[in-house]
């Protein structure tokens, strides 16, 4: 039997519905991405800057004595 080409059948509905959402599936899945690509670009843009502003391994000096009195005031407790 032949349909026209306006009438759905439940095949061809589940075939749009599948379509509908796989597309909605791929359009979560790229605003998630986008986010950790903006959180990533983010987070390295401040570790240049402070590495900028603090040369020769200072930043790491400084990471690490934050650490070590972070640690130490939860030790304390």
């Amino acid at each position: 039997m032949r349909y026209g080409p306006g009438r759905l059948t439940a095949e061809r509905r589940l075939g749009v519905m599948d379509g509908f959402i796989q597309t909605i599936g791929n359009g979560i899945t790229g605003l998630v991405v986008g986010s950790f690509n903006v959180i990533g670009q983010t987070l390295r843009g401040i570790v240049d800057s402070l590495n900028r502003a603090l040369p020769g391994g200072w930043l790491a000096a400084v990471v690490f004595v934050v650490l070590v009195v972070a640690a130490w005031q939860l030790a304390k407790r």
